[in-house]
């Protein structure tokens, strides 16, 4: 008997070493040719799995979480998702763990990311755990790797009562999953998003296309004064160059907090995800559209974070129900308007009707010299006229600045000032 215990003691361990030599077998990294350029930001996605039984297996996980992953973040305008068989050329059939990812300040999370020519990489675990009431509950913990500067920002979304299959759920779980991730990391994609754009080439010149303001506007506080008399003419798309950051920095970002999920029958109207759940039509309030802001084409994807930022903060107010962001795409999809934007401010007006709109947002993020402006305006669509105006400055380096008078440029626009 004792050698019996001797032998499957020793097997055990044999087996243990084993496994623990193979997840330290260092991951060959490949190379591949750089993809075409592009302003939006390149993110690499690689989903993880905690210990344990899972009813989907980590390859299937892993294709369908990546499929999805990929829809929601390409919907918004701001990132490029790195393709699958990009990922396969790389890494081939070697899985990573987690613990190989984050060893040495995410070293070979970065390292991946680099052969991907990736500005982030995302890293999304699930975990399974027991809740309180005995029941399985996941956990979600997500990572958002600056790949030029080690910066890491992560988040956890707690799932409560998560049945397998329930596509409602899956969708929520990354609506919410992104909503942590974009808010705890949108200074650092704004300042990524501008040094992209400063190392464009220049792009051809078109019309200018200008916010128009009364001969007094009511701005108020530190945005008082600051809407500039020239206009800022806008370009017409050009394929800019990305830039490779080369910085070592090594910062790590405090965890956004645990954000539980109960099931619900509706989704809640989320702000800041690129998606706005189904809103609460409560009596007497203003259903609001706010568009993408104009921008040079290098400097667009600066323009998408800074609206996806400022409808979070529009939100926040609770004055105005959020038209799905959803429902403004197939619209300006239809009207062959997705790929340039809003120009004119009468098609802007005549749109948010259609969606049954009271109020819409329009703006523009432009450059004078080398500081960047960016103005708004609220405009009835009933009667053309102007309720609101707000505009801010900043320089390059000074992102975080703007996203916080954020709060202060919403409440102008919105008139609470």
């Amino acid at each position: 008997m004792n050698r019996f215990w001797r032998r499957s003691f020793e097997g055990f361990l044999l087996c243990f070493v084993l496994v623990s030599l193979a997840s330290c077998a260092p991951v060959h990294v490949n190379t591949i040719p750089p993809p075409p350029p592009t302003s939006k930001l390149r993110v690499y996605v690689q989903p993880l799995s905690g210990d344990g039984k899972w009813g989907v297996s980590h390859e299937v996980y892993v294709q369908s979480q990546v499929r999805r992953v990929e829809r929601f973040l390409e919907r918004t305008g701001i990132y490029d998702v790195v393709g699958q068989r990009e990922v396969q050329a790389v890494l081939g059939d070697q899985r990573v763990e987690r613990r190989q990812l984050e060893q040495n300040g995410w070293a070979l999370a970065r390292r991946i990311g680099e052969a991907l020519h990736a500005d982030y990489v995302m890293v999304m675990e699930r975990v399974k755990q027991r809740g309180a009431t005995g029941e399985i509950d996941f956990l979600f913990v997500n990572a958002m790797i600056n790949v030029g500067t080690g910066k890491v920002f992560e988040s956890r979304t707690q799932i409560v009562g998560i049945t397998r299959g329930d596509r409602e759920e899956q969708r929520q779980l990354i609506t919410t999953t992104y909503r942590n991730i974009f808010r705890s990391c949108n200074q650092d994609m704004l300042a990524t998003a501008i040094r992209k754009g400063r190392s464009g080439p220049p792009a051809r010149l078109r019309e200018a296309a200008t916010v128009p303001t009364p001969a007094k506007p009511e701005l108020s506080g530190a945005l008082q004064g600051t809407l500039p008399s020239a206009s800022v003419k806008q370009e017409q798309p050009a394929a800019p160059v990305p830039k490779k950051e080369t910085t070592t920095e090594v910062a790590k970002a405090a965890p956004e907090p645990l954000t539980p999920i109960e099931k619900t029958a509706t989704p809640p109207n989320l702000p800041g995800s690129g998606v706005i759940g189904a809103p609460k039509n409560e009596l007497g309030t203003k259903r609001l559209v706010v568009y993408d802001f104009e921008a040079v084409e290098q400097y667009r994807v600066a323009a998408l974070i800074l609206v996806e930022a400022l409808r979070e903060e529009v939100f926040k107010l609770k004055q105005f129900v959020l038209v799905n962001r959803e429902d403004l795409q197939k619209v300006l999809e239809e009207i062959a308007l997705q790929q340039t934007g809003l120009v004119d401010e009468n098609q802007a007006v005549t749109t948010g009707k259609g969606l049954a709109a009271n109020q819409v947002v329009t703006g523009r993020l432009g450059l004078l010299g080398k500081t960047f402006v960016v103005q708004a305006k609220r405009v009835d669509v009933e009667t053309f006229g102007t309720l609101g105006l707000a505009s801010a400055k900043f320089t390059e380096g000074q992102e975080d600045e703007l996203l916080n008078k954020l709060p202060e440029f919403a409440r102008s626009l919105a008139g609470t000032q």
